[in-house]
Formats: structure tokens, C-alpha cells, sequence
């Protein structure tokens, strides 16, 4: 479960990444402190929730990983431009970024 919840973080982080370079390209720079205000505040990021949210709950867990968990996983990280809010948004940045879609592959090479 450590490998997983690692691997679940760097997809996050490569997410956050990407979202950040076209969020400062059209406000301009920003620092870490504002970044991490707007990452929370700011509706355009909305999108992420389910996946910060699992992250949480993968931290509250105790033993084995639970098989619905997995479940869970696996239907959140489907890309899907016709999808819910996050597969669709997750679909458009796997197109363009090559860490993310990295970062996707050893999570889903973990299921």
C-alpha cells in the first residue's frame, strides 16, 4: 500500500505541476504560498478533489490495501473526455503531458 500511495502522490504532484504552469502563465508568477492558496481556493482546481480526497483516506488506512479501494482507484484515473469532471480534465493532461502519463502508468501498473 506504501507503493501505491507514493505513486498516487507523484501523479498528484505532476498534476499540480502541469496545472501550475497554465495557471501562472495566464496571472503570472507566483510563490509556493500563493499557489498553494489559489490550489485550494480556487474553483478551477476543483477538479483534483477526488483524487487529494482518496489520498487522505489512503493515509488513514491501516494493512492491506481493501479491494474496493482499488476499485475506487481504477475508475477515478480512467481518462475520459466524456467523463466526470476530474476523468475529463485527467484526459486532456495525459494528451499533452509526458510526467503525467509516466506517473499514471506506475499507478496503474500497482492495480
Amino acid at each position: 500500500m506504501n507503493e501505491l500511495r507514493q505513486r498516487l502522490l507523484e501523479l498528484h504532484k505532476s498534476l499540480v505541476d502541469v496545472e501550475r504552469e497554465g495557471y501562472e502563465r495566464a496571472r503570472g508568477r507566483m510563490t509556493d504560498g500563493e499557489f498553494l492558496k489559489a490550489l485550494i481556493d480556487d474553483p478551477a482546481f476543483a477538479w483534483l478533489a477526488p483524487l487529494t480526497a482518496l489520498i487522505v483516506r489512503l493515509d488513514e488506512l491501516e494493512g492491506e490495501l481493501p479491494r474496493e479501494y482499488k476499485t475506487e482507484i481504477r475508475k477515478l484515473l480512467r481518462p475520459d473526455e466524456l467523463g466526470l469532471a476530474f476523468q475529463r480534465r485527467y484526459h486532456e493532461i495525459l494528451q499533452r503531458s509526458p510526467d503525467a502519463l509516466v506517473a499514471h502508468g506506475a499507478v496503474v501498473r500497482l492495480l
